[in-house]
């Protein structure tokens, strides 16, 4: 057993609307079946900032879901993980049995909507915390070894790379296409590699010079400045069609409207960004409905790919190290979401790292 003195952690622990403190939490006690993972970096993700500045859960939780740690305290039963092993641990995995999974909608099952991460109150990620408890399900079919040579700040990357490999595989998206990818945020960028990984031609558009200069750096076939005709732009490139596949990393009304005329008669549109109650576009049913044009939703992570996404991150298939501008300790938590927030020249991806706890 992994022995240390603490009996008190420091959290980010979120209290109610735009309200997140660090505080000190008991270390939580892992039962039968159950980990203490410490946690080495997390990463600050989209969702997470929604909840926290729209309180949209009731407090007190501690957020925080792209994980990477250290097996720190196993509960009895546990051997398929050693302490002192470094692990990614997803903080839900579906049943596997009920009538969605069979349909593969994990993100329906009734088990996959009941977070299995926690660093204490209602379990909401955890990540966000020197430790963290993985239950039983989580254990058995959510966590992952973390190779050797691979960074904690790459790792945590697993999780939002399967919900992009999820989208990618939902639009059907492979050799010879076109597509494009509206906004070259972090998950945006995370889109059109995965795009290319799988023999695509991907644009990209976005309102950032930077942004577009990270896109071609990282593989992109064409870049544009979403203050231009986008989708004039995209038609020229392909014959005067428009794109196969859209893939809105964006959110907001232009950027709908952006991603429906760019794609072709008969084309995709899936919409992955970020979204909450209240949300709306509008769509001209009387000029779409001819065109035949699909419009998607993609919404979390897919147990079924979760080792094909960790093997794209781990292999470095594609590149998730360079998004990474920004790294914040534990004790700057409310600095680190305040810098994710707002999309601004010079910010990708925040990343939280835990600094070793003192005995």
């Amino acid at each position: 057993m992994v022995g240390f003195a603490l009996v008190l952690m420091k959290a980010a622990v979120y209290r109610g609307k735009d309200d997140l403190r660090v505080e000190d939490l008991p270390v939580p006690e892992p039962s039968a079946g159950e980990m203490l993972v410490k946690v080495d970096a997390c990463g600050v993700c989209g969702t997470d900032i929604k909840k926290i500045e729209k309180g949209l859960l009731s407090p007190p939780r501690v957020f925080g879901h792209e994980i990477a740690g250290t097996v720190a305290r196993r509960g009895p039963g546990v051997k398929r993980f050693r302490e002192g092993q470094r692990v990614v641990v997803h903080h839900h995995v579906p049943c596997r049995e009920c009538y969605f999974c069979a349909r593969g909608a994990y993100a329906h099952c009734a088990l996959y909507k009941k977070n299995g991460t926690t660093a204490g109150f209602e379990p909401a990620g955890g990540g966000m915390a020197e430790y963290l408890l993985a239950m039983d399900w989580i254990v058995e079919r959510g966590t992952i070894p973390v190779p050797d040579g691979v960074l904690p700040e790459e790792a945590v990357f697993v999780e939002p790379v399967n919900t992009c490999l999820k989208a990618v595989q939902k639009a059907r998206i492979g050799p010879g296409q076109t597509v494009l990818v509206v906004g070259q945020g972090p998950i945006g960028l995370l889109l059109m590699q995965i795009a290319r990984s799988v023999g695509a031609t991907v644009f990209a558009s976005d309102t950032m010079d930077d942004r577009l200069a990270m896109s071609r750096r990282l593989g992109a076939d064409a870049v544009f400045s979403a203050q231009g005709d986008v989708p004039a732009q995209v038609r020229q490139a392909t014959a005067g069609r428009g794109a196969d596949v859209v893939l809105l990393a964006a959110v907001g009304r232009a950027a709908f409207a952006q991603g429906v005329e760019a794609a072709r008669p008969a084309g995709t549109i899936l919409v992955f960004a970020s979204t909450a109650p209240g949300d709306t576009v509008e769509v001209d049913l009387g000029v779409q409905n001819p065109q035949e044009k699909d419009i998607l939703f993609s919404y979390s992570s897919s147990q079924e790919i979760q080792e094909q996404a960790a093997r794209l991150v781990f292999e470095r298939r594609i590149d998730v190290k360079s998004l990474v501008t920004h790294r914040f300790p534990l004790a700057e938590a409310p600095q680190a979401i305040a810098a994710a927030a707002r999309p601004v020249p010079g910010v990708l991806k925040v990343v939280v790292e835990m600094a070793p706890p003192s005995a």
